[in-house]
Order: structure tokens, then C-alpha cells, then sequence
């Protein structure tokens, strides 16, 4: 783990953990995913996470923020943190019904992602487009190439809302059907 990233992570989560509920897109969409194990990559502030745990999902909450694990551990039985730097972590493969992405983008992990879920597994992924700017950032259709081989459900990309960093986001759910 770079202790660079995690001490950039601790202190903005010190800062504020934030209290939101879970992302729209999850709250719309989990319901596609067969009940079982959950991957909340970069789990952040652990909304998805909590929100998962409490609909009856096993979920694997991965963060290389220590803030932000040590908040988040002891919330709910059904939560395993994992304390991981996601540059270097790898998904377990053919363990998932649902993995979820939200506001976090390492193109090493869409191999990875593919891998992690099982058949009939649910993707949900959201991250912010401004590709030409930031390199954590999608480029336009990137997402949708990235799974094309799974069945998408839901595709877009819109303008952020103006309280946003980044000028746009690309949103996908998806099921894997091999």
C-alpha cells in the first residue's frame, strides 16, 4: 500500500465520512443480483456497504483508507472491511452475485471485475467522465466497451450535478452471462 494514498484518503475522510444513504444507481438496481456475496469496491464512507449488509448481502468492503476501515468495522456482521490498496489488490475470482464501483476508476480492475463475478452476476459501476483531463476519469463509451460482453441493463452518460468536481458521469449495470 502507498501510505501517499492512504494518508491523502485519511485525511479527507477525518475531514468528513460524510452520512449520505446509498448511491441511486444501487439503490435502483440491486434487486437484479441473486442474494449471496457483494464486492463494494472502494467503499468510501461504506453507504453501499451498509445499505447491501441490511438488504441480506455478505459484502466485502474494500478501502486503502485506515479512517474510514476502522469506521466501518463492527457496523454490521454481514460487513468484511478489507483495509487494500486497490492498485495492487485482486478480486477473488467467480465469488460475486454483485460487485459495485461508485466514484472510484483503476482500469487494472475491469479484468478483474469480469473475473470476480459469477454467472448471473450484477455489475453496477459509476465513476465521472472528463477522460482528456484526469486520468482517473472515463472517456466517452469507455465503461460500455469495458463490458460489452456482459448484458447491459443500463447505460448512460449525463452531466454531473453542478456541486460535482467533474463535468460528467458514466453509469452501467450489467449481468454476466457466461
Amino acid at each position: 500500500m502507498t501510505d501517499r494514498d492512504r494518508k491523502r484518503w485519511n485525511s479527507r475522510y477525518l475531514k468528513d465520512l460524510g452520512g449520505a444513504g446509498p448511491s441511486p444507481i444501487l439503490k435502483k438496481y440491486w434487486r437484479l443480483a441473486s442474494f449471496g456475496d457483494a464486492l463494494d469496491i472502494a467503499c468510501g464512507n461504506g453507504r453501499n456497504s451498509i445499505f447491501l449488509a441490511a438488504k441480506g448481502f455478505a459484502v466485502d468492503a474494500v478501502d486503502i483508507s485506515t479512517v474510514v476501515t476502522d469506521h466501518l468495522a463492527g457496523k454490521n456482521p454481514n460487513i468484511r472491511v478489507i483495509c487494500a490498496d486497490l492498485d495492487t489488490w485482486d478480486i477473488p475470482q467467480n465469488r460475486y452475485e454483485l460487485i459495485t464501483n461508485v466514484r472510484f476508476l483503476d482500469r487494472r480492475l475491469f479484468p478483474l471485475i469480469k473475473n470476480g463475478l459469477r454467472t448471473g452476476g450484477v455489475l453496477i459501476f459509476e465513476s465521472f467522465m472528463d477522460g482528456e483531463k484526469e486520468k482517473y476519469c472515463l472517456k466517452q463509451n469507455e465503461l460500455l466497451r469495458a463490458f460489452q460482453s456482459f448484458r447491459i441493463v443500463y447505460y448512460e452518460e449525463k452531466k454531473a450535478d453542478l456541486s460535482e468536481k467533474f463535468d460528467q458521469t458514466a453509469s452501467l449495470v450489467a449481468i454476466k452471462t457466461d
